[in-house]
């Protein structure tokens, strides 16, 4: 009878311990990679509709890019959007001039030069209508100068601005 006793605590120490040991870690794996599943269908609307809002701005951004076929063509519907943004803020510009194209796979960054001068009010508004003009514009570099210290608002500007077509 004590060998019979000894025997089944010798089986539950060094066999059912250890395969219930082994068979509780298994189950805890397998509980978190279900857990990990279900954060992921429960997240799954969020991610159609990210997907949604991701292709709405493509969309969008693909209808701000200049749809003209030459490079010619584009950087003189950029200058005249640069011309009439201008016009809008009452700035005065002295000098506008096309620059190399730049190609970027499917598409050609197309960049202009312009200076003239204005007030801060007027170059603000103008940044402002840039920002939020039809075409998508890109401001490269932005060099503001006073022109006369007794006239602290007279301004002289030179900027670089490109716009994206796609090729």
């Amino acid at each position: 009878m004590l060998l019979c006793v000894c025997m089944v605590y010798l089986f539950s120490t060094y066999v059912l311990t250890p395969a219930s040991e082994s068979d509780r870690e298994s189950l805890v794996t397998k509980y978190k990679t279900l857990q990990q599943y279900e954060m992921a269908v429960r997240g799954a609307p969020t991610t159609e509709e990210k997907l949604r809002a991701l292709s709405s701005d493509m969309k969008n951004f693909e209808d701000r890019l200049i749809s003209e076929k030459s490079a010619f063509l584009a950087s003189a519907k950029i200058q005249g959007a640069i011309t009439d943004l201008a016009g809008k803020a009452n700035l005065t510009v002295a000098t506008i001039r096309p620059l190399a194209t730049v190609k970027l796979n499917d598409y050609a960054v197309i960049p202009v030069y312009f200076e003239g001068n204005g007030n801060i009010k007027q170059l603000s508004n103008f940044l402002k209508l840039v920002e939020s003009d039809k075409l998508l514009l890109k401001i490269d570099k932005l060099s503001i100068n006073q022109t006369n210290m007794q006239k602290t608002d007279d301004l002289k500007f030179k900027i670089q601005i490109a716009g994206l077509n796609r090729i």
